[in-house]
């Protein structure tokens, strides 16, 4: 039954009574003169259809105070459902859409935060930064990423306006044309030593206008590194080529000439050509040969199941090294242990290895001596090889494994290097999981150190 049907009823019920009540009354008064049973019937007839209806009111009452105490706890994300002992009026009813309208509530919100986890997890897993502002330019998102670029604290205030982040006036003033309806808009920019590039995107509304942005920040410091290093390496490469080259033919050009006709400038030529051709010979060797291991592949494949002995790859160059050191009357020390384990790299690479740190050694070397000498690690063979040479500047230690940097380049040409030799060590080493640092000082010499990883017996 309707509650305005029980309250009607109960309406009609007690006016009855009460009619009832006082009719009562008045037949007992007709009999009786005495007033005090008037005065009963007439407190009977007013606190009894009170009481009754101050009962109905009451478990009214309570049914709405649960109404009201549900709708709370739906508010504060309590789905709990409502229990109703009374389920066949408007209430018993309210109660049945309530609960269906807590439980589809409660999917929503479950939908809505898995979704909010998800993306939290990927904004925090993605190496962009990703900024999102609402329409008037306020910080609303922030990811890890994007804090390390900016070089925020978690734990600092929470922002409230772009500049307050990235400190670029420009970048907030792009920000604000694509606020104001331009489609999007990108910048490039220094932040300490990080190069960064920031693509500014609308995040439109249902009638097309732009109710915030997001802001997609990339870190590409490596790749304009990456760009310059090939843009240097192939001026490097032009001019090294370039300079044999042009000697070779200015040569060329005279003996056709008729310089050929004179015995003696013609050997001269001739030799100088030789030296220029093996000169180029040395380059692209080496060019073939840093190309080989700058391969990810071929990088794995140094160490792959290859194994050398330190002492029988010094054998090997031992000739050469000790007649160029000679020449300039320099004293070679080794000090290579009898039971030295093999490393994890090929004899030939280790060759090569040694061959071109201690030439290196030798060729900078003026007076004094040059040692190679090797002691046994836990995991690695430790390697030093040493000089008392004019040394490094201590400015330009950084630089000197970089492909065609030369620390002396009048002497380094003179004496036929490439400027690759220790940039070829370097990625070798590298190559095979070892380390290799320098330590110099300027005209007392130069000491390399080489942790070259033990091979598995």
């Amino acid at each position: 039954m309707s509650i305005k049907w029980r309250l009607t009823g109960l309406f009609l019920a007690m006016t009855a009574l009460s009619l009832l009540l006082f009719w009562v009354g008045e037949s007992a008064r007709l009999v009786s003169v005495e007033q005090r049973s008037d005065i009963g019937v007439v407190f009977l007839a007013l606190c009894l259809p009170t009481g009754v209806t101050y009962f109905y009111a009451s478990r009214l009452s309570r049914r709405m105070e649960k109404f009201h105490l549900a709708t709370q706890r739906i508010a504060r994300g309590d789905f709990q459902p409502i229990y109703l002992s009374d389920s066949t009026d408007e209430l018993g009813q309210f109660t049945v859409e309530l609960n269906s309208l807590s439980r589809h509530v409660e999917k929503i919100v479950q939908s809505g935060t898995q979704e909010a986890h998800k993306m939290e997890a990927i904004l925090a897993g993605m190496q962009e930064g990703v900024v999102a502002v609402d329409h008037v330019g306020r910080v609303v998102l922030v990811n890890t990423a994007a804090e390390k670029i900016f070089e925020r604290r978690a734990s600092e205030r929470e922002l409230e306006y772009l500049l307050e982040l990235t400190y670029d006036a420009e970048l907030v003033h792009l920000t604000r044309k694509v606020l104001a309806g331009q489609p999007s808009a990108t910048r490039e920019t220094q932040i300490a030593q990080r190069t960064v590039q920031s693509q500014i995107n609308p995040i439109l509304g249902e009638q097309g206008q732009p109710r915030g942005a997001v802001i997609v920040i990339h870190d590409v410091t490596e790749l304009r590194r990456l760009e310059q290093i090939r843009t240097d390496f192939v001026a490097n490469v032009s001019h090294e080529l370039r300079t044999p080259l042009t000697s070779i033919k200015g040569f060329v050009e005279t003996l056709l000439d008729g310089a050929a006709e004179d015995p003696a400038i013609r050997n001269r030529f001739l030799n100088i050509i030789q030296a220029e051709t093996l000169r180029l010979q040395r380059l692209i060797e080496d060019l073939l040969t840093l190309a080989h291991f700058e391969g990810r592949e071929n990088r794995t494949a140094v160490g792959s199941e290859k194994r050398g002995y330190v002492q029988n790859a010094y054998e090997k160059i031992k000739p050469v090294i000790q007649s160029f050191a000679q020449v300039k009357g320099i004293s070679v020390e080794v000090i290579l242990p009898e039971d030295l384990p093999p490393v994890l790299i090929g004899e030939d690479l280790l060759s090569q290895l040694l061959l071109n740190l201690l030439e290196n050694a030798v060729k900078y070397t003026s007076e004094g001596r040059v040692w190679l000498h090797a002691q046994v690690g836990l995991n690695d063979i430790h390697l030093e090889f040493g000089d008392t040479g004019c040394g490094i500047p201590e400015d330009i230690l950084p630089r000197i494994f970089e492909r065609f940097y030369r620390v002396d380049k009048a002497r380094s040409r003179e004496q036929g290097g490439t400027g690759l030799g220790l940039s070829i060590v370097k990625h070798m080493v590298e190559g095979i999981g070892g380390k290799i640092s320098v330590d110099s000082k300027l005209g007392l010499g130069t000491v390399f150190t080489c942790d070259l990883p033990r091979a598995k017996s």
